[in-house]
This record gives C-alpha cells, sequence and structure tokens, in this order.
C-alpha cells in the first residue's frame, strides 16, 4: 500500500534531523521515552517503521507518576499493548513524585521531571549507554523560546530545545503537532490524552492555549519562524563558544560586553553561583575599571579581579594561620599544602637548560637553586612579617611586603604566598623566585640544580607564581 503524503513528510523530516545533527550511529542503541500521547507515539512508531534503515535497536520506557490515579495506570496499559503489538521491549518504572518534591522542596512539575530523566539515564546504562530519544517537536520548542522571554533570556535562551544534548536525541523537532497528529491518523494509530495538558495550572499551558494562538493569528507559520531564529541563535552561541576557548585568559577585559559577559556567565556556572543580570553587569564593570577588587558569591566563593582579569577562588582567612614544614631539596618531590590549596613541585633541571640559555641571570633563574649553596635544612612556610631576600641584578635585599605591594597582590596571596629558607635566610619566594647566593652559574652541574614551581592543587598545569 502507498504510504499517504502526510506519513512520508513526517518520515522525510525524521530522516532529514537524524541525518543533519548526526543523531544516531549505525547499529546503535535507541530507547524511546513513551508517554502513551501523540508526540511520544508518533516518534515510537516512525523510529520503527525506519529501524532497519537506520539500522537501530529500539526499545521503550515509559514512566508512571502515580499522580493521576486510573489514568496514570490507562495511559501505562496503552503503552504496554502498544508495544506488544510492535514487538518492542519495553520498561515501566513506577515514581513517587509527591514524596520527592516534599523531601527536595521543588514544585510537582519540575520533580517529576528530574524523576523521570532519572529513569531514562538508568536504562540507558543498563542498556550499554543506548541513546535517548524524546518525543519534542517543533512546537515545544517555539513554546520554550517564548517561555524563555517571559523570565528574560539572552541568545542562549533563543535555541529552544537542542536536537542533541549529550547522549539525548529530539529526532521530531523539525515537526508541527498538527503534522504528526496527521500522521498518526494516516497509519490508523490511536493515543491517550493527559487530562493536565488540558488545564491551565503551568506556565506552558497558558503560553500553549492562549499565546501562541494569538501569535498564529498575526503569522500562520509561527513555528517555523521561531525555528529559524533559534538555529540563528544556535550559530550565533556556537561562535561564541569558540571565540571564548581561543582567547586568553588575561585579555578578555578587551573585548566587546558580548564576549566578557558570555565569559562572566560561563566561570559562575562553572562555580555553580548564581548567574543573574544584575550579578553579571556588576562583575562586568569590575572587570573592565581594572582596580584590584574582590566580590562575594557565596560561602568562600569569591570573584577576584586584578588588572582586569577575573578569576573565582575560594578563599579562606589566613590572617593566623601559620605553615611551616622542613623540607628535602635536593630531590624530585611534591609537596601539598591543603591549607592553601597548594602544591609546591620540586624536580631536577633538564640537561643543558643553562647551556641553551647562554646567560644564566635570565628568567630561567627565577625558579631556579643550587643546590650546592644552600646551608642546612631547608624550611617551607607561608611568609611572616619581616621576611626579605636579595634577588639576582637588584644589588639590594627587598621586604617581601614592599615586593608584594609592587606586584598588586591581594591580601589573600600576600598571606598564603610561600617561601624557603636554610640556616641563613630566605632563598626563594613565591611570585619572586630564587635569592641570588643559591641561583646556579653557567658551569653549575645541572644534577645539583632544582627548579621550584607552585601550583593550585586542583590544577593539572603548573603555574609559576612569579
Amino acid at each position: 500500500m502507498r504510504p499517504l503524503k502526510a506519513d512520508m513528510g513526517v518520515l522525510d523530516s525524521v530522516r532529514e534531523t537524524v541525518s543533519r545533527y548526526d543523531m544516531i550511529k549505525k547499529g546503535g542503541r535507541v530507547i524511546v521515552c513513551l508517554s502513551g500521547g501523540a508526540d511520544s507515539v508518533c516518534l515510537l512508531r516512525v523510529l520503527n517503521a525506519l529501524a532497519d534503515e537506520l539500522n537501530i535497536s529500539l526499545s521503550a520506557v515509559h514512566v508512571n507518576h502515580c499522580l493521576r490515579g486510573e489514568e496514570s495506570d490507562r495511559d501505562m496499559r496503552f503503552c504496554e499493548e502498544l508495544c506488544g503489538e510492535l514487538n518492542i521491549p519495553l520498561t515501566v518504572s513506577h515514581v513517587d513524585v509527591k514524596g520527592y518534591c516534599d523531601k527536595n522542596g521543588v514544585s510537582c512539575e519540575d520533580g517529576a521531571r528530574q524523576l523521570r530523566y532519572g529513569v531514562f539515564e538508568e536504562e540507558s546504562r543498563r542498556l550499554g549507554g543506548a541513546l535517548i530519544a524524546t518525543a519534542h517537536n517543533k512546537g515545544d520548542s517555539s513554546e520554550t523560546v517564548l517561555f524563555n522571554l517571559t523570565r528574560g533570556t539572552g541568545i542562549k535562551g533563543l535555541r529552544g530545545i537542542p536536537p542533541v544534548r549529550d547522549n539525548i536525541i529530539r529526532p521530531l523537532l523539525g515537526v508541527t503537532r498538527k503534522e504528526i497528529e496527521e500522521y498518526l491518523q494516516s497509519i490508523g494509530q490511536d493515543f491517550v490524552t493527559d487530562s493536565t495538558n488540558l488545564t491551565e495550572n503551568y506556565s506552558r499551558n497558558i503560553i500553549r492555549h492562549r499565546v501562541v494562538p494569538v501569535l498564529e493569528g498575526i503569522n500562520m507559520n509561527l513555528h517555523e519562524a521561531v525555528s529559524r531564529l533559534s538555529e540563528s541563535a544556535a550559530e550565533d552561541e556556537e561562535y561564541f563558544d569558540m571565540l571564548l576557548r581561543s582567547v586568553p585568559h588575561n585579555e578578555i577585559f578587551r573585548y566587546p560586553p558580548s564576549v566578557r559577559k558570555r565569559y562572566i556567565r560561563k566561570m559562575l556556572s562553572e562555580a555553580g553561583a548564581e548567574c543573574s543580570y544584575e550579578r553579571i553587569n556588576i562583575l562586568d564593570g569590575m572587570m573592565i575599571s581594572g582596580k584590584n577588587a574582590k566580590y562575594d558569591l557565596k560561602g568562600n566563593l569569591f570573584a577576584v579581579f586584578n588588572d582586569g582579569i577575573m578569576d573565582i577562588l575560594e578563599l579562606h582567612s589566613h590572617e593566623n594561620l601559620l605553615f611551616e614544614k622542613a623540607i628535602g631539596i635536593s630531590d624530585d618531590s611534591e609537596i601539598i599544602i591543603p591549607e592553601f590549596d597548594k602544591t609546591v613541585i620540586i624536580r631536577r633541571a633538564c640537561n643543558d637548560i643553562f647551556r641553551s640559555e647562554g646567560n644564566v641571570q635570565k628568567k630561567l633563574t627565577n625558579s631556579f637553586v643550587n643546590c650546592d649553596k644552600i646551608q642546612g635544612v631547608v624550611t617551607l612556610r607561608n611568609k611572616r612579617d619581616g621576611d626579605c631576600i636579595r634577588f639576582n641584578n637588584r644589588g639590594v635585599t627587598t621586604k617581601l611586603k614592599k615586593h608584594f605591594n609592587s606586584l598588586k597582590l591581594s591580601k589573600h596571596e600576600r598571606l598564603s604566598a610561600l617561601v624557603m629558607e636554610d640556616e641563613q635566610g630566605l632563598i626563594w619566594c613565591e611570585y619572586g623566585g630564587a635569592a641570588e647566593r643559591v641561583s646556579p652559574h653557567p658551569f653549575t652541574d645541572n644534577n645539583r640544580i632544582v627548579e621550584i614551581l607552585v601550583r593550585k592543587t586542583a590544577d593539572n598545569d603548573y603555574r609559576n607564581y612569579k
């Protein structure tokens, strides 16, 4: 029997979406999130029709939220019968939405979604990392954009629902609800209706039942127009993400507001801090001022600014914290100092490192020490009042307080700055380097030279503090 036009339209749209976003690999496993409603039933039937063509293994999962009594059980039975007819494996899970919401202080809508996706992820893991296919359509994406606009959003919120997010795919995003219903009618497939979708108890339902019809009266191709907007916004956001990855951390403050604010939002998000419009504007103002300052984000978490460069740090008071430890300096070692979230790395210099430099009194000597010049036991500690050191080529002994002030170090950086001393005084300090009396010369045996570095314990890359 020749397929009807609506049938071919939906199948072609799904083919195009799957191909365009490279959603499904040949031989992959796909789980359909099946509620029994028109959208999810359509998704199940379409992917089942394309299963041989896509070379996929198909299964389904149904979550009974136990919120609508007999209606919830009716939906579950419908899904069981449908999957039985199509010979598609189905997993059914019951969840206690009310209990979860009471325990976690979330709304019924949010709680149901969190539990639902938890079941989907668990089923994906059980099946060896199967893809999770949800039935969001073009109208759902438009409603998401409108919902985001009402709450306030930037370009990111205009992207609507992403076609692919991690292991979640949405093959129906190119299809409207009208096309879905026409497709189901063309193949003689019925579906169930969730009575809560007909109420206006949720903001999304108000947008769907009241706002969208008014906008469709202005433009009958509303969903197509919003879809084009979302596609354009997604492309712009992708470009800005790529730009942020290429801009050096210490150059962000030189860029336009669109780049700076995205960078600030990204840092806040990664740190788990609030990303409000007002907060981002405040931090952006602090960044472009070029002043040294800090902004309290939450708890011990601060946004710290030094000459326009922003870092997010967990700062603790070091006013009365004293750290001191005797160490060996002639062998490779790593000394973790949890009090300051720092690791001191001591490592032998590479062969001929000074021979290639030609002049030992260059920047390399800032972190290199000649072990033969050390007198007695070496102690690693944090800076104390009155500490002094004589750096290379200075011709004068300098107080660390004055040196740190010249570097415009924050109070936190000064209090947690590390130094090393032997029986004759300081031989090295963080943010400065080695003292003149222990610095190597061009003819020093490389086996007696060590490099001293400091990094944040959580970082992967060594970080010189000079």
